[in-house]
């Protein structure tokens, strides 16, 4: 783990896979919000990325899509099943809902998980790390570990991890808990996190390339 530089680059840990678009899926829950917007507000609208954005919401409509529309020239919109991926947009998952993604077609049911916390972003990237797409993992400010029990998966199936800098949290539970996974890539402050992400999209481009 290292502020500016991955422990293993995305070169020596697999081969490019064909096919799919990459996916950057980001989690957060309470205090995720702010460094969400500031995130989007820096990254380019034409990284060739998709962005799946999971925020803990059961019981009211989410409103990041409104909120996100603000922030990024990117079309955002709720994910939906059946959808296929495309890039340079962004889906945020309903609220009470988990989505999954494999072949480049999301699919979203209600939460398998009733009780207790959230583990929406731990659902999403067991998915990926099944599936033929490149993968980005951020985890912003949130209560508890979601997204932890499936990272080293994630990791070791080629995916890059980013955390935000706990101090830079609101709530730092969840980087936290990343973090502790020994697993995590990159540590950041928002400020930083959108540019780490457009420079592994260029690496994306040119293993696809």
């Amino acid at each position: 783990m290292e502020g500016s530089a991955s422990i293993l680059t995305f070169e020596s840990r697999r081969q490019p896979r064909p096919g799919n678009v990459p996916v950057t899926c980001i989690g957060m829950s309470a205090g995720g919000i702010e460094p969400l917007k500031t995130i989007f507000r820096k990254l380019p609208a034409e990284s060739g990325m998709a962005f799946v954005i999971l925020h803990h919401i059961r019981t009211v409509p989410t409103l990041l899509p409104e909120i996100l529309s603000g922030c990024t020239d990117m079309p955002v919109e709720l994910a939906s099943g059946g959808r296929i991926v495309q890039p340079n947009h962004v889906y945020v998952l309903p609220s009470g809902k988990e989505v999954t993604l494999a072949d480049s077609f999301f699919s979203v049911r209600s939460r398998s998980k009733l009780r207790g916390f959230s583990n929406v972003l731990t659902v999403l990237l067991e998915s990926l790390s099944r599936s033929n797409h490149r993968s980005v993992a951020v985890i912003l400010s949130g209560i508890d570990a979601d997204g932890s029990a499936a990272l080293r998966e994630f990791r070791q199936h080629g995916g890059i991890v980013i955390a935000q800098e706990p101090d830079s949290a609101e709530h730092p539970g969840m980087p936290a808990a990343a973090i502790h996974t020994g697993v995590v890539d990159h540590v950041l402050p928002p400020t930083a996190i959108a540019g780490r992400i457009a420079e592994i999209a260029r690496e994306f481009r040119s293993f696809s390339g």
